[in-house]
């Protein structure tokens, strides 16, 4: 609210009733001060209850409290990152980058890296890996919709498969060289994703796609507390 003349020296003014339609006859008494304030004080507890109602039904989720399974984010999720899976095709790269975030809604925390070919050097894949902990609103409605319609979002040949054994749901998408796996536990949501380089050897996607699912349910059990 923009501060006027009238907030400077700290008077409240009353608001001012405007009733659109006809005007109103000349002899028509006006309301006197004590019914007009009775008037403003049943409008103004009319859209308060109307405000609760309203509030109520957004924060409802909010009421029940969220679910997240004991999950934890941490500053440092790629230190976190063990990939015990993926450790048997790459070796990990030396540049890694850990970031976090928290507000009211959510709590995440990300993190990017690089993997080395076994076999010479240089790097072979990136990675990626997130989780978000959804504080305010139920992520479920979304997480299914981005799964029915990941085939159609991404162009070109793309193969989405349920995984199971991680979380409550939870699925994977083969997408030219990468492979990324979603899970959802309670209202905590989890991606790992890895794309191999045009030289990144011998490890196809194909083969990427168990080794990201093993690896997202160890990062899961890291994050998790006891």
């Amino acid at each position: 609210m923009e501060n006027g003349p009238w907030a400077a020296a700290g008077a409240i003014s009353e608001p001012e009733l405007v009733v659109s339609g006809p005007a109103a006859p000349a002899n028509r008494p006006e309301l006197r001060p004590a019914s007009r304030r009775r008037l403003l004080g049943a409008l103004l507890v009319g859209a308060l209850a109307a405000s609760a109602v309203w509030g109520a039904g957004l924060y409802a989720f909010g009421a029940q409290g969220p679910d997240l399974r004991g999950y934890r984010v941490s500053d440092r999720l790629c230190s976190l990152l063990a990939m015990p899976h993926l450790a048997t095709a790459f070796d990990r790269g030396s540049r890694w980058e850990s970031t976090r975030s928290s507000s009211e809604a959510m709590d995440t925390a990300d993190c990017s890296g690089e993997l080395e070919r076994k076999e010479g050097t240089g790097r072979a894949a990136t990675i990626t890996a997130s989780m978000v902990l959804h504080k305010r609103t139920d992520p479920g409605a979304e997480f299914d919709a981005a799964r029915t319609t990941a085939a159609e979002r991404i162009p070109g040949r793309t193969e989405v498969r349920t995984a199971k054994g991680l979380g409550d749901r939870a699925y994977t998408v083969v997408h030219g060289r990468t492979a990324t796996v979603h899970v959802l536990d309670g209202d905590a949501e989890f991606t790992l994703s890895v794309s191999t380089a045009p030289a990144g050897g011998r490890v196809t996607p194909e083969r990427l796609r168990p080794l990201v699912a093993g690896d997202i349910g160890a990062l899961m059990r890291r994050v998790s507390t006891p």
